[in-house]
């Protein structure tokens, strides 16, 4: 596995229309995988990626792959010189190596938070997005332990983990209208089941995975 930090440009053409359908940016990052065409099975390292928006005249685009990407195009047409590169790609393996039980972390995580429910007593069920910050919380909270860690507590008992943005992404994919509510999660967790955490990293956590949801991103571990 692979991580790469990717600096993206908001002021090119090819930019913005990246920034803006995360479906033409989806298709970007996996024309730059080695292997044609890109492969998803269920629980199965795949392609994550992220967009991390707090700077806007900086974004910061993170790609979690199997295989090394090539991202040359891309940056040709869309990457930002920053500090003497566009891109760095780091091998991933070592720090999915080192993951144990009882480590804690402070993390980030872009989801996708959804329930199945209607609309209208006449409709048929299908998954709905959560859109206010307790309920995306609250998804979050009770999907830790599937994928092998708990939320730590915070203040008053309370988990400590905060939706540090959150928002409604509409864009096209052919013919279709795409519309996700997506939460940008931080907070602190513990490891409880290493090889269910190395997985939920590799393969990602919730839906949406393909458009910038389900990449949980980590700072250095420390024991509790």
């Amino acid at each position: 596995m692979y991580l790469t930090r990717f600096f993206m440009d908001p002021r090119s053409r090819q930019g913005i229309r990246y920034l803006q359908n995360p479906h033409l940016l989806h298709a970007a990052i996996y024309d730059a995988m080695p292997t044609q065409p890109v492969v998803v099975s269920p629980g199965e390292p795949r392609p994550l990626w992220r967009l991390d928006l707090g700077d806007a005249r900086r974004p910061i685009l993170y790609v979690a792959s199997p295989e090394k990407p090539a991202l040359d195009p891309l940056a040709n047409e869309a990457g930002q010189l920053v500090d003497g590169r566009v891109y760095e790609v780091r091998d991933y393996a070592p720090l999915l190596e080192k993951v144990q039980v009882d480590q804690v972390y402070a993390f980030r995580l872009a989801a996708n938070p959804v329930h199945q429910g209607r609309r209208g007593e006449d409709e048929a069920t299908k998954r709905l997005g959560h859109v206010t910050a307790d309920q995306q919380v609250r998804w979050l909270v009770e999907r830790t332990s599937k994928h092998g860690f708990e939320i730590l507590p915070g203040a008053a008992g309370v988990p400590d983990v905060a939706t540090v943005s959150r928002r409604r992404v509409t864009f096209r994919r052919e013919q279709d209208t795409v519309t996700l509510d997506v939460a940008d999660f931080a907070g602190h967790l513990q490891v409880v089941d290493a090889e269910l955490f190395r997985q939920g990293l590799v393969s990602g956590i919730g839906h949406g995975r393909a458009y910038g949801c389900g990449l949980m991103t980590l700072a250095a571990p420390r024991r509790a």
